[in-house]
């Protein structure tokens, strides 16, 4: 049974970096995902701070040409926000896609460790029982040497 315990230590082994290798990849995805966030909050604030300035000057008078370059700095910048968006919503799908992986991995690494558990109990409890026959034999021909003696 010693073999048997060997392959699910080894089988357990490779689950566990297999599991290991899932949850840093997750964590660099989160990173990755709230980077993403970041940078779209940031567009947004940006947006809103050049409008909000735009603004102030409507009110001062503002010629044809620096409206005109206003409408196009937005256009611009309305696409980036989109980009943005597009990304968030891709490291998202990627971030629940490594989640999911982290699981299954979890759960065959818990598969495997109950595998070996089981092997590595059944084999102290054949040992146990090999152990207390030896002893029992022993025992029973100490009382037959007695008794014939």
């Amino acid at each position: 049974m010693a073999i048997s315990s060997s392959r699910f230590d080894t089988l357990t082994q490779l689950s566990e970096r297999r599991r290991d290798g899932a949850a840093r990849q997750l964590t660099s995805q989160r990173q990755r995902q709230e980077t993403a966030a970041q940078q779209l909050v940031t567009l947004e604030q940006y947006r809103l701070d050049y409008c909000q300035q735009m603004q102030a000057r409507l009110t001062q008078g503002l010629d044809p040409a620096s409206w005109h370059n206003y409408q196009a700095f937005i256009a611009s910048l309305d696409k980036a926000i989109a980009q943005c968006r597009a990304r968030v919503a891709q490291e998202q799908t990627q971030t629940h896609h490594q989640h999911q992986r982290l699981v299954k991995e979890q759960q065959t690494h818990a598969a495997w460790q109950g595998l070996a558990d089981r092997a590595s109990l059944s084999a102290a409890l054949q040992a146990r029982t090999a152990e207390q026959r030896q002893s029992d034999e022993q025992a029973t021909q100490a009382w037959l040497r007695r008794a014939n003696g």
